[in-house]
């Protein structure tokens, strides 16, 4: 702030003060008439806006979809906006990289902006940036609560023969996908699926593997699957066989 800047500011603030009026009663009878109504209305919206008490939690099922609390929906539109990147990237640029560059912003907003002015209506960098996070949150927050929650199925796959087909039905029935990553999607305990069919392994090593993984693969941590029909074998080894080859994950 310059000398003429503070000479402005003074005179200003001495003529508000002339004909301003004190700060008892008048600046505390407004905090209160503000915060009777704040009150008002979050008692308001509890009574019209009642919480539902659902069905008590079944820890083993299957069928649970969870969702965040609407204080982070758009963080969990963000997630689904950078969707379909390499395995790291939506986490990283929707839950750190995105979040802590608008935290180091606002942190670094008092030293940015360093304007002597208080009226909003002089300072329209500032005015405009509030403008558009908060619409921008209020958007991201609309998107994600009314947005269709995530499920555990897997990516589409074009081209699958009926014997391949069965073979991904029993893939996603037995939750392959929380521990392989397919398409973009799955988990990262074990190694990527997508290209599974161009190692050139051949159906019947497949099912070798999935009735003793350590015969074939010593070191693997995966489970044995023992449990299977020869058909059911043979279905899910062709379509593993054919990964990334025959037929992509979308």
């Amino acid at each position: 702030m310059n000398k003429a800047q503070q000479e402005a500011y003074l005179r200003e603030y001495s003529q508000a003060k002339k004909e301003g009026k004190s700060f008892f009663p008048y600046a505390i009878y407004k905090d209160h008439i503000v915060a009777i109504l704040a009150f008002g209305w979050i008692i308001g919206m509890a009574i019209w806006h009642k919480v539902e008490i659902g069905k008590p939690v079944y820890a083993a099922t299957t069928d649970f979809v969870p969702r965040p609390e609407w204080y982070f929906f758009f963080l969990f539109e963000l997630l689904k906006i950078f969707k379909g990147q390499n395995a790291l990237m939506p986490v990283i640029m929707a839950t750190f990289i995105v979040p802590n560059v608008l935290m180091v912003l606002l942190l670094l907003t008092p030293f940015i902006d360093r304007g002597p002015e208080r009226r909003i209506s002089r300072r329209p960098i500032a005015l405009a940036t509030a403008v558009v996070v908060f619409a921008s949150l209020a958007w991201l927050t609309h998107k994600g609560a009314t947005s269709e929650a995530p499920t555990g199925e897997g990516p589409a796959i074009q081209n699958l023969t009926p014997e391949a087909e069965a073979g991904y039905v029993l893939f996603q029935d037995n939750a392959c996908l929380s521990c392989h990553k397919l398409g973009g999607s799955g988990g990262v305990l074990g190694p990527d699926l997508s290209n599974e069919g161009s190692k050139a392994h051949g159906v019947q090593w497949h099912i070798d593997h999935l009735k003793n993984p350590q015969a074939v693969s010593p070191g693997s941590a995966m489970p044995a699957y023992a449990g299977f029909t020869d058909e059911e074998y043979q279905n899910l080894g062709t379509f593993l066989d054919g990964l990334g080859t025959k037929w992509k994950a979308g």
